[in-house]
């Protein structure tokens, strides 16, 4: 018996029907967004005919919606397989791998689609994405020029494109395509975040801020866009205002990264070290391992003096990020602060081994060697420190200070200079060199650069206080009674500043001015030596000699030894002389002589002694002036009546010709001589003198006050009057104030 076996054959078509009918049921369970159920009938569908492309391609397209990136690429590539030119699946195939970061096959893919669709826009556009996560910003920026070509007024390619440049380091470009960007899409605010990023990076932090301000007023709520403008106004110096949108910023989100380190960092530099220490206890406290919060921690521990926190800080911070050189450099110059000069130099060698081009660990390391005595050490790491940036004000400012720490003043004074003519606002350099410049006795100069302090800081009353002791000040700017009356309204109750607007004034021939703030500054500080000494010499001048002497005798109760005294017996000397009480005078010349002499201490004191007829002691006398001076034209002239009474009459006509070829004015020689031989009761010899030295300058008002003087000895008063009135009409305050005292 044979059996048969009957084999029934169904048309292809009945599976295929099959098939489509799975697939369609998929679809529409995807447009459901039911990507599980899609899957499964999509995976009947290819166990019905596992040729079918269409299935493998909605498959992974239903994957992709489950974020199964995987197992799309799978059927991606199986749709390719069995379709090779479908672009589409290419390019979608393309995106799923650079879902999963395979960047570099999602670059080959997307090559292959746009072979196949050289005119598909976002293909480019989604090729450029891959490679700027590639970091091919070149590449990025090419597709995404293409892609804006083939779909023009993109929003988003210019704004994908304006980023790669931004990272390619084409800020300019970037600024420009985030404005096409904005142009078209004004309402998005993460374009105007961006472009302010990139005009950071090209200086432009006021339009930075700008862009950041639209960001919150598009957006209130955005911490980001507070916290970066913070950044961005510290930069510029304005910590007050990084301050404040660091705090906006921390009411909203108080967990933004790094927030409390910065909101800190600023107030330190703000100088509020005591709350800037708060912030960073709370930055410590939200990430105890970041090496930086402990460092900018120590900062301003050490601000706040506590060298010994600010150590233990920057002990956490090394052995939190042990490679870091700062952190040695900054421990380096705590260490110093508490004299640990062999621990400071050896931070400071860490810092330099772990980066060479350190240029603040050289510098901190020379501190460490001045405080150990290897001054050839010193200089060679400061020039080390300048030869690293030739452009850094702080390298020549650190060593223009070892320079006149060594007393290398005019060193200093060349590398100050430097520092300024790199940062013209360089305060401390302005502030250095006006020192050295004065102790090297350049006046003029130390005046210069005090005066150009003053105008950076106008609020730093020590500077006015700079200013107004340097010897005679008056004599090298023209803004003296301006300078001082800013500097009294910003302390009425510092009497110096009264004083040195006195002398400024006097300096213009104001003499009554003067004599009203030596007054005040006396009301102000009674025991104030120098303003008892000024105004004695204001009273001197308009020949009040008793005024004079009380003020003198004052300030000599108050301090009979200091240097400054010797200036008093000084000028007491020279009123008692005034005075006739010739030996009071040598007292108090000798006196002065004793503690602290200079060339007027011996002319004065000569003087007195041509009075007494000593001439040998007066010549001795006059010859030290000179020594001490040689430019003392009165010395000159003085010595050469001593060598006359002596008999020397070569060296008398020799010294009044050196005082004739020194002296500015010859009219002043003559002048000078006159008062001398009105002391010595010479009214005659006087009254020649003043007609050679009218002769001369017939303007000099001096000469005519000098005349009525010696006139008054020979009881002319009429025609002392009228000189005292001539003197008075050029100029002369004090002769209008002696005239009321003769002429009736």
């Amino acid at each position: 018996m044979k059996f048969f076996l009957f084999l029934i054959l169904f048309p292809l078509s009945v599976f295929a029907q099959t098939a489509n009918t799975y697939i369609q049921s998929g679809n529409t369970r995807v447009n459901a967004k039911n990507y599980k159920g899609a899957v499964q009938d999509f995976t009947q569908a290819i166990q019905l005919n596992d040729k079918n492309s269409e299935a493998y391609f909605y498959r992974a397209n239903a994957y992709g919606n489950l974020k199964d990136d995987k197992a799309a690429i799978d059927d991606y590539t199986s749709t390719i397989n069995l379709k090779p030119n479908f672009a589409t699946a290419y390019y979608y195939k393309a995106n799923a791998e650079s879902n999963i970061g395979d960047y570099r096959n999602a670059i080959d893919d997307f090559n292959k689609a746009i072979a196949l669709e050289p005119q598909n826009a976002k293909m480019y556009h989604y090729r450029g994405n891959a490679k700027s996560n590639m970091e091919d910003y070149t590449g990025a920026i090419a597709d995404f020029t293409m892609a804006l070509k083939l779909t023009a007024n993109d929003a988003e390619l210019y704004e994908l494109r304006g980023l790669a440049k931004n990272n390619k380091g084409d800020f300019a470009g970037a600024v420009d395509d985030y404005n096409a960007a904005i142009k078209l899409n004004p309402q998005k605010s993460e374009l105007y975040r961006y472009r302010a990023g990139s005009k950071v990076s090209i200086n432009d932090s006021r339009g930075a801020i700008a862009d950041y301000s639209t960001v919150l007023a598009l957006n209130p709520q955005n911490a980001e866009a507070y916290f970066y403008r913070a950044n961005t106004k510290g930069n510029l110096g304005d910590f007050k205002g990084a301050i404040d949108d660091y705090q906006k910023a921390a009411a909203i989100n108080p967990n933004l990264k790094n927030l409390f380190l910065y909101l800190a960092n600023a107030q330190n530099n703000l100088g509020n070290s005591k709350d800037a220490l708060d912030h960073f206890n709370k930055a410590v406290a939200q990430n105890p391992l970041n090496a930086d919060a402990y460092l900018y921690r120590a900062l301003a521990k050490g601000n706040l003096k506590d060298y010994t926190g600010a150590i233990d800080d920057m002990n956490r911070s090394i052995t939190l990020d042990p490679k870091k050189p700062e952190a040695y450099q900054r421990r380096s110059a705590f260490k110093l602060d508490l004299h640990d000069n062999q621990g400071a130099k050896f931070d400071a060698d860490t810092a330099i081994a772990l980066n060479p081009k350190n240029q603040r660990a050289y510098i901190t390391r020379s501190r460490a060697k001045m405080q150990l005595e290897d001054t050839a050490g010193v200089i060679t790491d400061l020039t080390l420190a300048v030869n690293i940036n030739t452009k850094s004000e702080e390298a020549y400012l650190a060593r223009g200070d070892a320079y006149r720490n060594m007393g290398y003043r005019k060193a200093a004074i060349n590398d100050y200079t430097t520092a300024i003519a790199l940062n013209p606002n360089y305060t401390y350099a302005y502030l250095n060199r006006g020192i050295e410049k004065n102790k090297l006795n350049d006046a003029a100069g130390a005046v210069k650069d005090f005066e150009k302090l003053i105008e950076l800081s106008p609020q730093r009353q020590d500077i006015y206080m700079r200013l107004g002791k340097v010897a005679n000040f008056f004599k090298y700017t023209s803004k003296g009674i301006q300078l001082f009356t800013a500097a009294i309204a910003l302390n009425p109750a510092n009497s110096d500043f009264y004083l040195f607007r006195g002398e400024a004034k006097a300096a213009t021939g104001d003499h009554t001015g003067a004599m009203a703030d030596y007054d005040a500054g006396l009301v102000k500080a009674p025991k104030n030596i120098p303003l008892l000494l000024k105004r004695g010499l204001g009273h001197a001048f308009f020949e009040d000699n008793s005024a004079a002497l009380a003020d003198f005798s004052t300030a000599i109760k108050i301090d009979s030894t200091s240097d400054t005294s010797a200036m008093v017996y000084q000028n007491r000397g020279h009123i008692q002389a005034k005075l006739k009480n010739y030996k009071a005078a040598m007292a108090d010349l000798d006196k002065a002589v004793s503690i602290y002499s200079n060339d007027e201490t011996f002319l004065f004191r000569g003087d007195v002694k041509l009075i007494l007829k000593d001439y040998t002691g007066a010549a001795d006398d006059f010859h030290n002036a000179i020594y001490i001076n040689a430019n003392n034209s009165k010395a000159y002239a003085h010595s050469s009546i001593a060598k006359n009474h002596l008999g020397d009459e070569a060296g008398a006509s020799d010294d009044f010709a050196n005082a004739l070829k020194i002296g500015t004015h010859g009219a002043a020689i003559y002048t000078d001589l006159a008062s001398l031989k009105i002391s010595l009761n010479d009214a005659a010899g006087a009254l020649n003198d003043c007609a050679t030295a009218i002769n001369l300058d017939a303007k000099n008002s001096e000469a005519y006050l000098q005349r009525g003087l010696a006139k008054i000895t020979l009881n002319e008063i009429s025609g002392a009057c009228a000189d005292f009135n001539k003197a008075t009409e050029l100029g002369a305050q004090n002769a209008a104030v002696i005239a009321t005292r003769y002429c009736k």
